[in-house]
Parts: structure tokens; C-alpha cells; sequence
């Protein structure tokens, strides 16, 4: 392997979209915390079928919903690992069953006999699900459906009862077909996971290295598999996703920062991850840049909205699986709520089209990234450009621009200003380095704190 082509390679990548994609990779799910999403709930969908449970022998099946179904799973609070599971349970009960009657008897088949909680942990009763919080800060929802006779595979009933606001009734749904749906749309991009395996490279250093010739040596059809239809999708590495996974990914990232943090939008209910995914297969073909995309995804939102209220009316999307599922049934509860997450995607649009024109600028950056994406991920994403750049220097190509790109020798590079600082960057040393391999320290990877990543 050429490293020093590496570097070059990954050098060549545009600073901002760079920046993304190192954003990209920190709210990644790992294949530690899949594998233990996995067990979680299949312990759970077993604990319910359990013997003297009130759904004992009542349990069909349990299957994974929302993001975990597409793929776009992200973690609520990095430096913890937090992340949430959507389950569906399939259970054998009369299709038109009292929602209030249905919700008790999961309550009480995950609580169990003593009523103190699932094994010791929380149990929370919802309008839709039961959730069980561990103490690792991970939640897994359990929703209870029923499915429908003489309907497309997977339609089922979902009881919704919320005591408080009186409301009782049925739902049809098909969580199953529209995560079909979604992974045979969306589009793969080999050179897409080419140059995210670059980056990673670069950035995470000679441990990587054997497992990137594995990955770029893997034949094609891995860039094209399809999640298939089972209890729990294969994990998927970041570099086989399709590029509006990734982009959705940072756009759920966003928006749970932009309903943490800002005033105007305390109390009012998410734009649901459900609605935002639908929406994004009506984007324009694949981007060539991750920047382009998210951008494309959030102005095919936004234009949606404006849309509806225009017309006069609430955004409506449907399942494009199965119509007479409507995601937008509790979103948005009025044009006002719409109109703040519209607000919300130009002001994204906005910023990081500033941020394209005026190039990397490290205090541009940190402040733009501090407002879109949270305190602490600016700081990562400065700290991974700014070892790429120590990379660069010791592999030989030290002709730097103030924002880490290489120069011809003809142009000398700029140098720092008060209004371009260049952070310290530890020496890196000892073998790794005299070779051109980079093993630099973790960064600091906390992102705040806890944003629930689902919608209840």
C-alpha cells in the first residue's frame, strides 16, 4: 500500500466536506454497541413470550424498526454510547383489541411479577410502546402490533392510548415494508466509500491499515448489498452506506441539537426521524459530495413543508409501502411547528453554503459546528483536520496552506494569521511515524447531552 498516496488522497478532499465526514464517523454506532442492540431486544422479546407472562405464547415475532431497520442509527450521547432501539412485536391478539387493554398486558409482561422494573431497570409506559431504559443510557421500545388479514405482507394494527390527552384507537402501519422499501431506493456509491475509507484512514492511523485493503479489495457487490428482510440487519460499516444514510444521519444529529438547545423550541415534539427518511428518497440523485447531499435533503424538506403551508395545511407523508400509513399523525401538530423545523433546515442550507465559500477556517468552522452539531464535536473535527495535516508533513509534503492543503512549490503556503490560528498538534512519533503510519490518541468524543433518538 502506497501510504503516502494516502495522504494525498485524502488531502485532496474539500476541508468542509472533510469536516463532515470525520462528523459522519463519530456518531457511528459500533459493532460492539449492534451486537448488543441485538441481544437487548431479543432478550426482551423472549422475556415477554416468557412462561406465566401475560403475553405467554403470544408473541409471533419481534423485528427492528426506524433507524436501526435503514441503517441510521446514530448515538444520542457519544461519550457514553448511548443510542435507542425501536423494536416491533408482533403479537396474537383480536385486530381490534382495546389499545389501553394491549398496552397493559406488555407493561405488565415486561415489569414482571414484582413490578419494580424490567430485571431492576426503568420501564416507561408511552402512547405507542413500552420503553425499558438500562443504565448505560440505551432504551429499547417495544411496540405491540397485530397484523391484518387479507393486507400486504407485514400490515399490522399499532394501539395507541394516551390517558391523559383521551385519545383510544387503531393505526394501521407497515414499519417492515417501508424499511424494505428505503434500502432497495436509496443508492450506493463505491466512490463514495472509497474516499470515506480514506479519510478514516488518515485519521484513525496504522491499526486501520490491513482492514482497509480487506475493504477496498472486497468485490463490488458488497458496495451494493441490501439489508434483507430478518430479525436484526447485519451491521453496516459506514463506508458500505449509501451516502442519504449518512446524510440522514447528520441531519438527525442537528436536529436533535436544535430541539436540546434552543429556547424557541423547548416542549414542542421532534420532526420524526420516520417522516424525515420518506422525504429524502424524493431528494434529486445522489450528490457527488456528502455537503451537496445533506444539503439536497434538507431543501427537499424544507420545500415540502413550505409546500403545505402555502396551501394552507399541515405537512401529511405517507408510507410510500403502504398509503394508509401516515407518519406525519402527530407531526407536526400545527403550521407553527412546521414552519420552526422548516426555519431550522434553511438556517443548516445557510451555513454550511457559507462555510463551502469561504473554505476552511478553523474559527468559522469551531463556531459554525458548535451551532449545528454540538459543544464538542467542533473540537474533534479541528483535531482530526489538523492531524491529517501533521500526516502530511511527515510524509514528506510539509508545503501546507493555513487549512491543511498541499501547495505546488510554486505558491507558497500561507501562513498563519491571528484570524487562522492553528492549533497544537501532539508530536507523533516513534515507528508509525518514521514509516508514514499515523496511530494518533482518540479524541474526546462527548457531544453533550442525552437526546432521546426516537419518537414515541
Amino acid at each position: 500500500m502506497n501510504i503516502r498516496a494516502n495522504i494525498d488522497e485524502s488531502l485532496a478532499i474539500d476541508p468542509v466536506e472533510a469536516a463532515l465526514m470525520d462528523l459522519a464517523r463519530s456518531i457511528q454506532l459500533t459493532p460492539t454497541m449492534h451486537r448488543e442492540a441485538t441481544r437487548r431486544y431479543e432478550s426482551l422479546a423472549e422475556y415477554v413470550d416468557r412462561e406465566g407472562s401475560p403475553l405467554q405464547d403470544e408473541v409471533k415475532e419481534v423485528y427492528p424498526s426506524g433507524s436501526f431497520a435503514i441503517h441510521a442509527a446514530i448515538r444520542s450521547d457519544i461519550k457514553r454510547e448511548q443510542h435507542d432501539v425501536d423494536a416491533v412485536l408482533e403479537i396474537l391478539v383480536a385486530q381490534d383489541a382495546d389499545p389501553a387493554t394491549v398496552l397493559d398486558a406488555l407493561e405488565k409482561a415486561i415489569v414482571g411479577e414484582s413490578g419494580g422494573g424490567y430485571r431492576g431497570r426503568e420501564v416507561e409506559r408511552n402512547s405507542r410502546c413500552i420503553t425499558v431504559h438500562y443504565t448505560d443510557g440505551v432504551t429499547v421500545d417495544l411496540m405491540p402490533v397485530v397484523r391484518l388479514p387479507n393486507t400486504p405482507e407485514r400490515v399490522a394494527n399499532l394501539f395507541h392510548h394516551n390517558e391523559e390527552k383521551g385519545e383510544s384507537y387503531r393505526k394501521q402501519v407497515n414499519p417492515k415494508g417501508f424499511a424494505n422499501h428505503f434500502n432497495e431506493v436509496v443508492e450506493i456509491s463505491a466512490e463514495f466509500a472509497k474516499r470515506f475509507d480514506t479519510r478514516r484512514f488518515i485519521v484513525e492511523g496504522a491499526t486501520y491499515a490491513e482492514q482497509l485493503v480487506r475493504d477496498l479489495n472486497a468485490p463490488s457487490e458488497v458496495l451494493t448489498e441490501k439489508a434483507e428482510t430478518q430479525p436484526m440487519p447485519d451491521f453496516l460499516p459506514l463506508d458500505q452506506k449509501a451516502p442519504r444514510v449518512v446524510a440522514l444521519q447528520i441531519l438527525k444529529r442537528f436536529r436533535d441539537k436544535r430541539y436540546r438547545k434552543h429556547d424557541d423550541h423547548r416542549g414542542q415534539r421532534k420532526p420524526p426521524s420516520v417522516v424525515m427518511a420518506a422525504l429524502a428518497l424524493e431528494a434529486t440523485p445522489i450528490a457527488p459530495t456528502l455537503t451537496d447531499e445533506l444539503i439536497a435533503v434538507a431543501e427537499t424538506i424544507r420545500n415540502a413543508i413550505v409546500a403545505a403551508d402555502l396551501a394552507g395545511r399541515k405537512l401529511e407523508v405517507r408510507n410510500p409501502a403502504h398509503e394508509e400509513d401516515i407518519f406525519t399523525d402527530r407531526w407536526p401538530e400545527d403550521r407553527h411547528a412546521q414552519r420552526l423545523w422548516a426555519a431550522d433546515l434553511i438556517h443548516l442550507v445557510n451555513s454550511l453554503r457559507l462555510l463551502k465559500a469561504k473554505g476552511f477556517d478553523p474559527v468559522s468552522v469551531k463556531k459554525t459546528f458548535d451551532d449545528l452539531f454540538g459543544e464538542d464535536i467542533a473540537d474533534r473535527v479541528l483535531e482530526e483536520h489538523y492531524r491529517v495535516h501533521n500526516a502530511a508533513v511527515l510524509s514528506g509534503n510539509s508545503k501546507m496552506t493555513h487549512d491543511g492543503r498541499p501547495v505546488s512549490p510554486a505558491v507558497p503556503a500561507r501562513p498563519t494569521s491571528p484570524r487562522h490560528p492553528r492549533p497544537s498538534t501532539p508530536a507523533i512519533i516513534g515507528g508509525a511515524a518514521a514509516s508514514g503510519l499515523i496511530t494518533p490518541a482518540r479524541a474526546n468524543t462527548s457531544m453533550g447531552g442525552v437526546i432521546p433518538d426516537d419518537d414515541h
